[in-house]
Formats: C-alpha cells, structure tokens, sequence
C-alpha cells in the first residue's frame, strides 16, 4: 500500500469513526443536533453534495477493499552489469545464497543467513551468525568478511563494499538439514 492509499485509509477511518461516534451520540438520547442536521440535508442543494460524498466514500471503499485482498509482489532486486553482449543480472536473493554456502563451509560457523543490501558502490552484506564456543570471533569474522567479499567479487562480479557481521549466539551442534 504506497503513501496516497495510506492517507486515503487515515481519513476514511477518520471520518467513518466520527460518523460511528455520532451514531453512538444519538442512540443515547442525543437528538437535538441531529434533527437540525435531517432539516440542513433535507434542503435540494444539500442533497446533492451528499450524494457526491456518498459516492466518493463507496468508492473509497471499493478501493480500499480491493487493496486489502490484492497481495502485492515484492520487486526482486538485481545487480545490474553492463557487458559487452548485454546486460548480465544477478539477484540479490542469488547473492545471499552465494554467502551463506561460503560462510556454512568455515569451521566454526554454526548457523548462518545473510542479507544483501544494493549500494550505490556495490552491494553491502549483513550477515547474523551462530557460531561454536570454542570460536575466536574476532578472527573468524574477519575470515567470514575477507571469503565472502572475495566469492562474489569472482564468481558474481560485484564489489562487496561493506560485509557485517552479527554473532547472534554461540552453540556447539550444528543445525540439521530435514
């Protein structure tokens, strides 16, 4: 949902909780306010406006309905390499899958996702680790940094220009494949 329907959705639940509040005011015994509004929207001129309104608001709601039950796709993002044939496309889900094979292969490396982030000088990698307590952290992530910035630099490419590194906790299994 983009920003012009997110308004369209404040102001209709705006209004449609001022009209519900309003209901709520005259079944209580409210109803001086509201027979002075029956007689305003009585009147030809007033009749006409509210049956715009009326019409903008089904409308809206169609809208509004419509964009609940439609799933939108995400975009797949790509890094896009001018070739001397053509374009050449790499996925960034691509990458990401290139980097977690990488770092699965290095001892010590427990359990690892990898997410890719497009930069206007390359790509840039955050990856969250499990790794086993006997690791040296220091050292194996700036092993995990140096691999995976020289695996997609030959096998994609592309310049990794940053690579993070996040130890999210430290066990001593490995996680099973089923």
């Amino acid at each position: 949902m983009g920003p012009l329907d997110r308004g369209i959705l404040l102001l209709y639940t705006f209004t449609l909780t001022l009209l519900l509040l309003a209901l709520a005011a005259f079944l209580a015994g409210w109803q001086e306010p509201f027979d002075e509004l029956m007689r305003e929207a009585a009147l030809p001129e007033q009749q006409e406006i509210l049956w715009i309104l009326i019409g903008l608001y089904v409308l809206i709601g169609v809208r509004l309905f419509w964009k609940g039950l439609v799933v939108e796709r995400k975009k797949k993002q790509a890094v896009v390499q001018d070739g001397e044939l053509g374009d050449v496309r790499v996925s960034l889900p691509a990458i990401e899958s290139l980097a977690e094979k990488v770092v699965s292969t290095i001892k010590g490396v427990r359990d690892v996702r990898a997410k890719v982030v497009s930069a206007p000088q390359g790509i840039n990698m955050h990856m969250n680790i499990t790794v086993s307590p006997d690791s040296n952290v220091p050292a194996l992530s700036k092993d995990i940094q140096q691999q995976v910035r020289d695996s997609v630099l030959n096998v994609a490419g592309i310049a990794v220009h940053e690579v993070r590194v996040a130890v999210e906790s430290f066990t001593s299994r490995k996680n099973r494949v089923e």
